[in-house]
């Protein structure tokens, strides 16, 4: 079978499966993280709130600045010599990636405030630099590997529903333990083990493909240039920022939501994930069902209004004595009418990187995944900054089992207003997107004959 009709073939099960337990370590290292980090810095060691807010200032410095930095370096790394681009910094950074993070949950000081802070800072920088190499160079893969919407979707969706089947066996256990614990030290081991082997799976059975080869690389300045020049791309960023402003206040306060969700933490836990993973995934089923006849965009923004109103509606209900549970219905709406989210960068950045490819005649994944983040990072850290400033305000304690009406409202806040006013800014961003009906089809059309002229150049040499 020839290159030019081989291309042309929709992925096999065994590419899709192999590509997509690539989301494993990326869940549970995600997962642990997002979970555990703050509580165990913020709540456990009590670190002073100024200097936990200066770590995450630095944490944001670096986290934005070594995305771009690792997208020009996959972009430019030299094939013929390496043999890829993407897979080397899998293959090599996934221990690498494994040894950062197990550097986070060994405290170097129990009570040092200064000791503590200074593990706080270079352990989740380390950590999400690593993160960035590997999962940049993981992401970027996909969309070489096909240009159809509908496959990248349906990858995204293997891609989410075996994160969560690998991550099933940890998602209750994980929730209740001390991050101070020898036993969670163990169990961090054994997910950085089982993490490691997962990602080399990935570099076993992925391929890249031979078209994008002899891809000339741009210039650092010229890449970030005309990355930043894409509108639809701009646009997409001011859409993701929002995504992960949002995301950075949700699982990773779960120990202060406790407070709020009526139960105590072991059913609180079981009943959150229950809702994430059938809630979420049936969701994502549907969108990715409402696709074909409506569009992404037309879905995100009819969704997103439903999840909008909806959380105003809960947030304001349970105010009032008595309605406290109906946060419950609170999350399972969120939940469900987020299940766009399976969209956000499989399928929308990636069009702005077919859109460049067809301007500019190569592809530049490893870029627009690094300006991506450089925007949109910071978010990680705006958050937990914000969420700070509302709890000192409200009056939280840290470590403390029981909480002051005021924080109580606090808590409220952060869980439902603060992300229904994010979610509500990235619709105002997503309705100026401009990749979608006649102008999609045009834009997907010139890409398959670009393709084939790279597939034919790539034949004759």
């Amino acid at each position: 079978m020839n290159m030019s009709t081989q291309n042309k073939e929709k992925l096999s099960f065994r590419q899709i499966l192999g590509y997509s337990v690539g989301a494993g370590p990326t869940a549970l290292y995600g997962y642990v993280f997002g979970l555990k980090y703050i509580e165990l810095f913020y709540n456990d060691l009590q670190l002073l709130p100024i200097f936990f807010v200066i770590g995450q200032v630095i944490y944001m410095t670096i986290n934005a600045l070594n995305d771009p930095l690792a997208g020009q370096l996959s972009d430019r790394t030299n094939r013929e010599k390496w043999g890829s681009r993407r897979l080397i910094y899998i293959k090599y950074g996934a221990p690498i990636w494994a040894l950062t993070f197990l550097l986070v949950w060994f405290p170097w000081s129990l009570d040092n405030q200064l000791v503590i802070f200074l593990h706080f800072t270079i352990s989740i920088c380390l950590f999400d630099t690593m993160l960035t190499l590997v999962v940049l160079c993981w992401m970027a893969l996909l969309p070489e590997m096909t240009a159809d919407i509908g496959e990248r979707n349906k990858a995204n969706f293997w891609m989410l529903l075996l994160g969560v089947v690998i991550l099933l066996p940890f998602l209750i256990i994980v929730g209740p333990m001390k991050a101070t614990d020898a036993s969670f030290q163990m169990l961090m081991i054994i997910i950085a083990i089982i993490s490691t082997v997962l990602l080399w799976v990935v570099v076993v059975v992925s391929k890249e493909k031979p078209e994008f080869q002899k891809d000339q690389p741009f210039p650092l300045w010229q890449s970030v240039k005309a990355t930043v020049k894409s509108k639809s791309f701009m646009i997409f960023i001011g859409y993701n920022f929002c995504g992960v402003f949002v995301g950075s206040i949700g699982l990773s306060y779960l120990f202060a939501f406790y407070f709020v969700l009526g139960f105590n933490s072991g059913v609180a836990t079981v009943l959150y994930f229950m809702i994430f993973i059938f809630v979420g995934y049936f969701a994502y089923f549907v969108c990715l069902k409402l696709q074909k006849p409506w569009g992404m965009r037309k879905v995100i923004l009819r969704f997103g209004v439903l999840r909008v109103v909806g959380a105003l509606i809960v947030f304001y209900l349970i105010l009032i004595p008595g309605l406290e549970l109906l946060i419950w219905i609170g999350l399972i709406w969120n939940t469900f009418f987020g299940g766009y989210g399976v969209y956000t960068v499989g399928a929308l950045m990636y069009l702005s990187v077919d859109e460049d490819e067809i301007l500019h005649g190569t592809r530049r994944e490893g870029m627009f995944l690094g300006i991506n983040a450089l925007f949109t990072k910071p978010a990680n850290s705006l958050g937990p900054i914000l969420a700070t400033v509302i709890f000192t305000v409200f009056g939280f304690v840290q470590g403390a089992s029981i909480q002051s009406a005021s924080a109580l409202v606090g808590i409220k806040i952060l869980f439902l207003l603060v992300p229904a006013i994010f979610n509500a800014i990235s619709l105002i961003f997503i309705y100026f997107y401009p990749l979608h009906g006649e102008k999609l089809k045009e834009m997907q059309a010139k890409l398959e004959a670009l393709h084939q002229e790279k597939r034919e150049k790539t034949l004759q040499i």
